[in-house]
């Protein structure tokens, strides 16, 4: 199936060549914080108690350039930088594909490139745009390799007066960025119910990559969840939870004395909003927002206590459109397991433009 799946996309690649291609859009985006942290450390994505301080950042800045092929082929690069791929102020490639709409229709896409994979609602946005500032605190964990380069099929049907299904397949290089006994493989399945607004579905992520330095060749890791997402009306309502078996030896939580194969870990997410339109033209909308993650690193330890816990609360100014905003968001631990370590509050403040 995965042969015939990339021989195609192939195919329909080298054929699109033919092709005159039309004038592209172009877009992009840019995020600069300014964060003001409680101490002097605080855990990175990685569930790592490290040195931090306060600065101003560049979070995001891209170049997004989009088109088509014909009837058929649609194609997407984005170029830029963002604080959370460690690539400091170098410009990098950041997503590219290209899409194949076989039945002219978009009900069955094909495509090959660098994905935002989806896994799950918080973890399948795109940076910055999300409720929060920023993703959970176990989004590394759970995705290691955010953009993973291979094959996808996507899928969106609708089912008339019950609804609409939306699906996502991926297989795509492991951790090591190539097939040699490693890949990503992600299934998502999305149920639009019959009321505005509102889905619920959930993922699937197969994984094979190196976790035990002790042993020769890969491991086996997998990651779950389900959830519901509702926005309709100036609300917005997500929670979803993930289950994580497997993670990378650098990701074991302190003092844990498994290998990385054995540890489980279990994540919760329960967030609400409301904007508020306001009718003036120079602050167009106001979204409060109230945000709670809970994160038990070793869920299946025998003994011991790792589970974590925070608050994350703020509001979102948009000024004069949507695509221009000013943020305030503001993160505080609640829960932190016996004899370790405390993680800082964080209050980011962010401007945000949209282009």
């Amino acid at each position: 199936m995965k042969t015939l799946l990339v021989s195609v996309i192939l195919c329909f690649t080298v054929s699109s060549m033919a092709l005159e291609l039309e004038v592209p859009e172009i877009g992009g985006s840019i995020l600069i914080d300014n964060l003001s942290i409680s101490q002097d450390s605080s855990y990175n994505q990685s569930g790592v108690f490290v040195a931090a301080s306060n600065r101003f950042r560049v979070r995001k800045a891209t170049i997004e350039i989009s088109g088509t092929a014909g009837e058929l082929i649609e194609y997407e690069a984005s170029f830029g930088l963002a604080s959370c791929l460690g690539s400091g102020m170098t410009m990098a490639l950041m997503e590219a594909g290209i899409r194949i709409s076989p039945l002219g229709d978009e009900k069955i896409v094909l495509g090959m490139g660098m994905f935002h994979v989806r896994r799950g609602f918080e973890l399948g946005e795109d940076c910055g745009k999300t409720l929060t500032a920023e993703k959970p605190m176990f989004r590394t964990v759970v995705s290691p390799t955010c953009h993973p380069l291979g094959a996808v099929l996507e899928s969106n049907l609708s089912l008339g007066a019950i609804g609409g299904l939306e699906a996502q397949i991926t297989y795509a290089n492991g951790n090591n960025g190539t097939l040699d006994k490693e890949h990503d493989a992600n299934f998502a399945l999305f149920y639009q119910l019959p009321v505005a607004g509102l889905t619920i579905g959930g993922f699937y992520n197969d994984l094979a990559m190196e976790i035990n330095p002790e042993i020769d060749g890969c491991e086996d890791a997998s990651r779950y969840g389900f959830g519901l997402d509702y926005e309709a009306d100036g609300i917005a309502v997500r929670t979803e939870m993930i289950n994580v078996k497997g993670v990378m030896p650098g990701m074991r939580p302190q003092g844990c004395s498994d290998t990385g194969e054995n540890v489980e870990n279990k994540c919760l997410l329960a967030q609400a909003g409301y904007s508020f339109n306001t009718g003036s033209e120079s602050i167009s909308s106001v979204t409060p927002y109230l945000n709670y993650q809970n994160w038990d690193r070793w869920s299946n330890a025998n003994s011991g206590d790792y589970e974590f816990s925070w608050l994350t609360g703020g509001v979102k100014t948009c000024i004069g459109s949507p695509d221009t905003y000013i943020t305030l968001d503001y993160r505080m631990p609640t829960t932190t397991p016996e004899e370790l370590n405390e993680d800082a509050s964080v209050m980011t403040v962010r401007l945000g433009l949209s282009y």
